[in-house]
């Protein structure tokens, strides 16, 4: 019994020795205020070395939400600003420089760069005509990794395709009349932010958007100028041949017949798979004539996760038989509500699989 007794008093005068260590903690901090903590986050953020690493604190483009006010064009923004990185990155690379989004032109002078040139305006770049050929301006500044200063801008000048003639008529101007004045447009863009930023080397980007009628397929890049940093305009010009097909169509079928068939074998064969209808469809992109990244979006209703991650693989496996391997493929299964899964194949690099728990 003592030696019960004995247990039972060491084990309470552990607890009060617990309870007032706690309590001393507690009582000696209210006392003293607690220090701001010192911040231990780098100002460089460092992603993986396909990305852009960023600086805090993050600052928006100067143009943000114009695209929003916009009406009758459809630009698809997303398109647009991954295609400029892509872009950017054959100039400045990722290894030496960081990204930060456009700083130094202002929204109020891409509004006068897009109104119609008058007397009241006399920086308009669009047409007195009624016709609008610019439709946007994007910015985007590249700093120098060591010194964090600002050593190279790439400008995305959005154009649009489509005019009216004199008698009132729809017309489209061809890839290369679109080149030529945009590279007109370019060119007074450049003397302006060249006169207010001398010696930082600069690209620019000519993208078109889609045709009113097309309302799936995104814009393309037509081409590319370099302004060399003891340059005050674009000294080379260089086309870019890039185009979208939707799968399947008639139109990848009459100018790409081969790839057309190894689609219609994927399409048959995962349709075999599921027994219920499911909707396959497909985004190609084409540069220079090859395709490059092949975007496939499988849409059912799916029973389970099992179910989900089983079709998952199965098009996957159908994917690497089928499909060339210096093709990036990325392929989303989902309901008509949600997304379900997420398989991608890149060029470079090893294929991985998610399946989303919600």
């Amino acid at each position: 019994m003592n030696k019960h007794m004995n247990k039972l008093r060491s084990c309470i005068l552990v607890l009060i020795l617990a309870i007032t260590t706690t309590a001393c903690t507690f009582f000696d901090g209210e006392d003293e205020k607690p220090n701001p903590a010192t911040p231990t986050i780098s100002p460089i953020i460092e992603v993986s070395g396909d990305y852009y690493g960023s600086v805090v604190p993050y600052q928006p483009n100067q143009t943000r939400g114009m695209l929003s006010r916009m009406s009758g064009f459809r630009i698809d923004f997303s398109r647009l600003e991954l295609g400029l990185l892509e872009i950017a990155r054959e100039t400045f690379s990722p290894k030496e420089y960081l990204f930060q989004e456009g700083q130094l032109i202002s929204s109020e002078q891409v509004n006068a760069w897009l109104a119609p040139a008058s007397k009241d305006n006399p920086e308009g770049l669009n047409p007195e005509d009624g016709n609008t050929l610019l439709l946007h301006v994007l910015e985007h500044d590249y700093l120098d990794k060591e010194s964090q200063q600002l050593a190279g801008i790439v400008l995305g000048l959005t154009l649009s395709p489509q005019y009216k003639d004199a008698s009132g008529q729809e017309k489209v101007y061809t890839t290369d009349e679109l080149r030529e004045k945009g590279k007109a447009i370019a060119a007074r863009i450049v003397q302006k932010v060249r006169a207010e930023n001398q010696q930082i080397p600069m690209v620019v980007a000519l993208f078109r958007v889609p045709e009113k009628n097309s309302t799936l397929l995104p814009g393309t890049f037509i081409m590319t100028g370099t302004v060399n940093s003891t340059e005050s305009a674009v000294s080379k010009w260089q086309p870019i041949e890039e185009k979208y097909y939707l799968f399947p169509s008639d139109a990848v079928y009459k100018d790409y017949p081969q790839i057309s068939l190894q689609y219609d074998k994927l399409m048959k064969q995962t349709k075999a798979f599921y027994g219920e209808f499911i909707g396959l469809t497909g985004v190609g992109r084409f540069m220079g004539g090859e395709l490059i990244e092949l975007t496939l979006t499988a849409t059912a209703e799916y029973d389970s996760r099992t179910e989900v991650t089983q079709f998952t693989q199965y098009c996957a496996s159908l994917i690497n038989q089928l499909l060339d391997k210096q093709v990036h493929v990325n392929l989303y299964v989902e309901s008509i509500n949600r997304p379900l899964a997420v398989y991608v194949r890149p060029a470079n690099g090893e294929p991985y699989m998610h399946v989303y728990r919600k």
